[in-house]
């Protein structure tokens, strides 16, 4: 992982990162070529690539939006891989992803994951994140997804609340 270097979204990366979709998640779970374009350059996203050269070697996908008066952190997507998976790529890349969250004012990060992704299930468990509620066919007929949420420290500059 030492020749690895992240840095942000250009859309010249888009078809890099459809491919890598289309490598690490099977139908129902990748995303097509437009709803790729959609999430990375939304005017919300924060994107962060880890690329070897000019190869990628994974990326995180994140929206920033509002949920009852919070910034909420909503990871889109993450990416490895399958070279670069089990050295440390995908806690960077949440690592980087996080830390760009709390920089944008998020309380909280959350994601989606599949009941049946077990792998991805202890990841996030070992991350911070916490299962907080099932929601039934989020991926499709009978295709469960847990909801995970991870609470970020508040922000230094953030005015203290007298109590």
């Amino acid at each position: 992982m030492q020749d690895l270097t992240l840095r942000g979204y250009r859309p010249t990366d888009l078809d890099a990162l459809y491919d890598l979709d289309v490598l690490c998640f099977r139908p129902p779970f990748g995303f097509s070529r437009a709803a790729m374009r959609r999430f990375a350059e939304a005017s919300n996203a924060l994107v962060v690539i880890a690329a070897e050269a000019s190869e990628l070697a994974g990326f995180c996908i994140l929206h920033v939006e509002r949920v009852q008066a919070q910034s909420v952190g909503y990871i889109v997507t993450l990416d490895v891989a399958p070279e670069h998976r089990r050295q440390g790529l995908a806690t960077t890349l949440m690592a980087e992803a996080e830390r760009q969250a709390h920089a944008a004012g998020c309380t909280q990060l959350a994601l989606h994951v599949h009941t049946g992704n077990e792998a991805a299930l202890r990841f996030y468990k070992r991350i911070g994140f916490s299962a907080i509620s099932l929601e039934h066919s989020f991926y499709g007929r009978n295709l469960d997804a847990q909801l995970w949420r991870k609470p970020l420290a508040p922000r230094r500059d953030s005015p203290k609340l007298a109590s």
